[in-house]
């Protein structure tokens, strides 16, 4: 779940000024969201995460931030007192109800040398669209579909890892901002993230991306792994 949270969040943050009327292949599309990254100094906006697996299903929800060099700030109003931070160098996952703390640096590589865990950097959405074919989803673009208008990109993993395989992107001809995301797995599970009331370059104190370990926390280190 933390992986396609940041992964989902990485692709938010970009806002492409560019006619819909120029774009006719989904890799314009891709390149231009890779362009316009690089320029996004912080993101700000409500999120709303929802789980189901094995017949259940889960939802949470709170406020994801962002700021450039890597920094990330999910603070979460349900479950309240979950966070995830990342300054960059480090990801810190906190859950509340077992008081642990989940520590995983951001310089692991995969076999290219890439960072897997960069995800809040131009680094990071580029290699989502390194590792997944993509497409339209229909050849009509953007289109109306669930309450929206958008552009609807099917990403499909190149290389088998045993996590979300696919992955459906629903982006605001407007703003080019990812507005709603969806990923499955082999297994059945799958995850929404939808994005509303996006700041784009807000204002942001520095201390939201600084994590003080709770007292008393467990301490996990490298929770995550790279597949």
């Amino acid at each position: 779940m933390k992986k396609i949270l940041t992964t989902a969040l990485l692709c938010a943050f970009v806002n492409v000024a560019i006619g819909a009327e120029k774009f006719t292949h989904p890799s314009d599309v891709a390149k231009a969201m890779q362009a316009k990254f690089k320029a996004l100094k912080a993101y700000k906006a409500d999120f709303v995460l929802q789980i189901k697996d094995m017949g259940k299903t889960r939802t949470s929800s709170g406020v994801a931030t962002y700021g450039e060099g890597g920094k990330l700030n999910f603070t979460f109003r349900q479950p309240a007192g979950d966070v995830i931070v990342s300054n960059g160098q480090m990801l810190y996952v906190f859950v509340a109800r077992l008081n642990a703390v989940g520590k995983q640096p951001l310089k692991t590589k995969d076999k290219d040398g890439k960072s897997l865990y960069n995800a809040g950097t131009a680094e990071g959405l580029s290699n989502l669209f390194r590792r997944y074919h993509y497409r339209f989803d229909s050849p009509e673009q953007p289109r109306d579909v669930e309450g929206g208008r958008y552009f609807v990109l099917d990403l499909k993993e190149k290389e088998i890892t045993g996590g979300y395989d696919k992955i459906t992107l629903f982006v605001e001809p407007t703003t080019y901002l990812i507005r709603k995301m969806r990923a499955s797995s082999p297994s059945g599970r799958t995850v929404e993230l939808t994005f509303s009331n996006i700041e784009l370059n807000p204002v942001l104190d520095a201390k939201v991306f600084q994590f003080k370990e709770p007292q008393n926390a467990k301490i996990v280190d490298n929770p995550l792994t790279t597949e």
